[in-house]
């Protein structure tokens, strides 16, 4: 769900070229995107299912769906600030070469799609008015990076990345306001530096790995985006 999701040294390993994986992933900026005076919360999250295959010669290749529920979303309408809670899909792609250089340390290419759909009904207060609006939004991520990975020992690897991030955040708000039924929208993107750690280990046999995200999203703006992803096998094919 993120470039962090690269093939990794030591789920790599094994036979089986299918494997099914749980992965959750969380993202948050640490203030709202600004675009003409409107703005808008940047959170992603969720969990789901990601189906991957290995290759001898081609690299690696998956493919991932899911949803999630986040409990505080904010957008402004109108000029009034509103918060609530809402619920999102996802899906996406995602493609991965590895250059093994040693038995301990490879080099990942890694490009990753992820596709967001997000929609909560947000209210807040002006002049002592309830304000309430639907709001429907679309975030898309497209990372392209390169990562190293290094292993420390056969159960453990530690992974660091650099890249770039191509993303899209469209939304729109409709709902009543005084009586009246107001719409706005706010629509942004930009292609903006990343960077990430993980390590990569076993617990019980079983692979998991756990990454820490952090990009910039540059709009009116300029925030910090962090996230953090988890993985864990399921099975192997």
């Amino acid at each position: 769900m993120a470039a962090s999701m690269a093939a990794s040294l030591s789920f790599a390993q094994g036979s089986s070229e299918l494997s099914l994986e749980l992965v959750t992933s969380y993202s948050q900026s640490t203030d709202s995107i600004q675009v003409d005076g409107k703005s808008a919360s940047f959170k992603t999250g969720g969990a789901g299912l990601k189906l991957r295959l290995d290759t001898a010669n081609l690299g690696s290749c998956y493919t991932v769906a899911g949803g999630g529920y986040l409990p505080k979303q904010s957008a402004s309408f109108a000029g009034v600030e509103l918060t609530g809670p809402s619920d999102s899909l996802f899906y996406g792609a995602g493609y991965s070469y590895d250059f093994h250089l040693s038995n301990r340390l490879a080099v990942s290419l890694v490009a990753d799609y992820v596709y967001y759909d997000i929609s909560g009904d947000l209210d807040g207060e002006v002049f002592s008015q309830p304000v309430t609006a639907d709001v429907d939004s679309t975030v898309t991520m497209l990372d392209s990076s390169i990562a190293v990975h290094y292993a420390v020992s056969r159960d453990l690897s530690a992974v660091v990345g650099l890249g770039v991030k191509r993303w899209n955040l469209e939304a729109t708000a409709n709902g009543e306001l005084s009586g009246f039924t107001v719409s706005t929208s706010v629509d942004a993107n930009n292609t903006d530096p990343q960077f990430y750690i993980g390590a990569e280990f076993a617990i019980s046999q079983v692979p998991v790995g756990i990454y820490y995200r952090r990009s910039q999203l540059s709009a009116d703006n300029s925030v910090d985006l962090n996230g953090v992803d988890i993985r864990v096998l399921l099975m192997e094919f």
